[in-house]
């Protein structure tokens, strides 16, 4: 598929016009809830598979010659950035240029689930696209050295319907936070450890798991060796019985073993352990922080040019947000942050009239709209974000992407994972 960009006084009936589609197909593929359009939409139109590659305009660059070195039309270059066919450029100016897909990358795609425990788990499965993986989020260790149920029969039973293989999540969180002192417990005993590994072994042979994702968080820096070991005992438990073991990874670049929260990660013996790993490329925009895009594109490239420089690449799951967040401005310590779906980001930026400015650096999208008195800012994903991180896993060779949540509305996403990758199914 091709992107458009809207500009000021795009309708969708000109859109489409340009573009060789149905106005129904624009609403379709995008989930739009009304004929209004503001500027700064991205919108999915029909075309071939492209992704979306940085570009940085150089001296004497137009739009022409930068459309002829990428072998597309000036009107494909022209639409993705908002600009007319005819547009000057400026020396260092960036571009989000779409970059045909010769041949589809077969991949392995996973969803995280938080289920509910109602017929709303097999529904949000249905609507979610294609899935190698869902992951059911999360079983709870205990101090006891057990792990806490979770009301997913009704996941369970509509990933397996759908094809999907199902991983079970296991997490020291304790119901409101990632337990520190939880996760030393555990990983400090031998005897705990060994029965935590125990109850998974008992979870995945009577419910149909193929595998266990474990997702330690806000572990002791100390720790390191101790998780190190618990993850290797898992895998030499797990194999044999031809179970797959995965992890889920904090973000960093480089390592420091004394660093808070990510030190215990120990990116290169843990990628020499695990069978793949879902790398948590996202929450720099958080609830509890600044403004900001939550899987900034400069920050995200950053941390896979470290993870593949000591793990293998086709190990590797990129994690993608499946979310924005909406701050009030000014925004203070005391005001969290509340979440929104992409769809309901972009509709609302058109419902408010409000244009949508799309950061270079970050690959993001943002707006500002006013509720009365008071100003909101919000960050989110959308089609050409998703296009730009579509076109990582290309060029670092990765194993797949990982997607939290699934049951955010964000019909784009679907559509451009069909149409950028050939879903594994295992």
């Amino acid at each position: 598929m091709y992107l458009f960009t809207t500009k000021k006084g795009d309708t969708i009936a000109n859109v489409a016009r340009s573009t060789g589609t149905s106005e129904q197909e624009i609403y379709r593929l995008n989930g739009l809830e009304s004929d209004k359009l503001t500027p700064g939409i991205s919108l999915l139109v029909p075309g071939k598979p492209s992704t979306l590659v940085h570009h940085t305009v150089g001296p004497r660059e137009t739009l022409t010659s930068i459309a002829r070195l990428y072998g597309i039309p000036v009107t494909a270059v022209a639409g993705a950035n908002a600009l007319a066919d005819n547009a000057q450029l400026e020396r260092g100016q960036i571009l989000f240029v779409p970059m045909p897909i010769k041949t589809k990358r077969q991949i392995e795609v996973n969803g995280y689930l938080i289920p509910s425990g109602t017929s709303s788990d097999a529904t949000t499965i249905a609507e979610s696209g294609e899935l190698s993986y869902c992951t059911i989020f999360s079983y709870h260790v205990n101090d006891r050295g057990g792990i806490v149920p979770l009301p997913d029969q009704q996941a369970l039973n509509a990933a397996k319907s759908h094809g999907i293989s199902l991983l079970l999540s296991v997490t020291n969180f304790d119901g409101a936070n990632f337990n520190t002192e939880l996760a030393h417990t555990i990983l400090a005993s031998a005897a705990l450890r060994n029965s935590v590994i125990a109850a998974i072994e008992d979870k995945l042979s009577t419910q149909g798991f193929s595998g266990v994702n474990i997702d330690f968080e806000h572990m002791q820096p100390s720790d390191r060796p101790l998780y190190n070991t618990f993850v290797t005992e898992l895998r030499d438990r797990m194999h044999p019985q031809g179970y797959s073991v995965s992890i889920a990874m904090g973000p960093k670049t480089k390592d420091e073993p004394n660093a808070a929260w990510m030190g215990a990660f120990d990116y290169k013996t843990l990628g020499s352990v695990v069978d793949f790993i879902m790398l948590m490329t996202y929450e720099w925009g958080w609830v509890g922080g600044p403004p900001m895009a939550i899987a900034p594109i400069n920050q995200v490239r950053a941390v896979l040019e470290y993870a593949t420089s000591v793990i293998p690449a086709q190990k590797l799951l990129m994690g993608i947000p499946t979310y924005g967040y909406n701050w009030l401005i000014p925004d203070t310590p005391n005001n969290l942050a509340t979440g929104i779906s992409p769809l309901s980001a972009q509709n609302l930026a058109i419902e408010k009239g409000a244009a949508v400015r799309f950061d270079p650096m970050g690959a993001s999208p943002m707006f500002h709209y006013w509720m009365g008195s008071q100003e909101h800012e919000i960050w989110f994903e959308d089609a050409k974000s998703i296009m730009a991180k579509f076109h990582l896993v290309y060029e670092m060779g990765l194993r797949g992407v990982s997607f939290w949540v699934l049951g955010q509305t964000f019909p784009q996403l679907w559509s451009l994972v069909t149409d950028s990758f050939t879903v594994k199914k295992l």
